[in-house]
């Protein structure tokens, strides 16, 4: 039950974020959910959990993309197996509070591994500017959105659970 809520959440952001994510863009800015998803799956469940819906979510961004195959593929399963390690270290109790700072250092280190990757095959970025204009407002953008998305995910975790106990 609990893999097919995962594989329905990860589709319903990516469903959302190729589709009406347009309609909540701010200055051309648009947040990463299904990055939220990763940083929010990974610090609930764990590294490998982390890594595991990193890969297969950023698998589908590349498929519905017209990017190189396999960039966020890459770059979403580094992301969720570091938030995923992350797990241990904090305090469940103040996850609410630290999921924007994680959302947002996640989502500024993906656009430098993106960029990386991009220098491997060839393809020249401006980093600076990138940085500049759009990874940090947009990693910001991702930060303010996440806790709201944190208690959706949070309230259909504990929902599954209830209905596991009562069967």
């Amino acid at each position: 039950m609990k893999i097919l809520l995962k594989g329905a959440i990860i589709v319903v952001a990516l469903v959302i974020q190729l589709t009406l994510i347009n309609s909540v863009t701010i200055l051309g800015l648009k947040p990463d959910l299904i990055l939220i998803v990763i940083v929010i799956f990974s610090l609930l469940k764990g590294a490998k959990e982390g890594t595991i819906s990193g890969f297969a979510s950023g698998l589908l961004q590349d498929i519905f993309s017209i990017g190189l195959l396999g960039i966020n593929a890459l770059a979403k399963t580094v992301i969720g197996f570091t938030c995923g390690i992350l797990k241990e270290k904090i305090f469940y109790e103040h996850i609410l509070f630290l999921i924007p700072v994680i959302t947002f250092i996640a989502s500024f280190i993906q656009s430098i591994l993106i960029f990386l990757l991009l220098r491997a095959f060839g393809i020249e970025y401006n980093l600076a500017w990138s940085l500049k204009q759009v990874a940090l407002p947009e990693a910001l953008y991702s930060s303010l959105l996440s806790p709201f998305i944190f208690l959706v995910i949070n309230k259909l975790f504990q929902m599954i659970k209830v209905q596991k106990l009562k069967s």
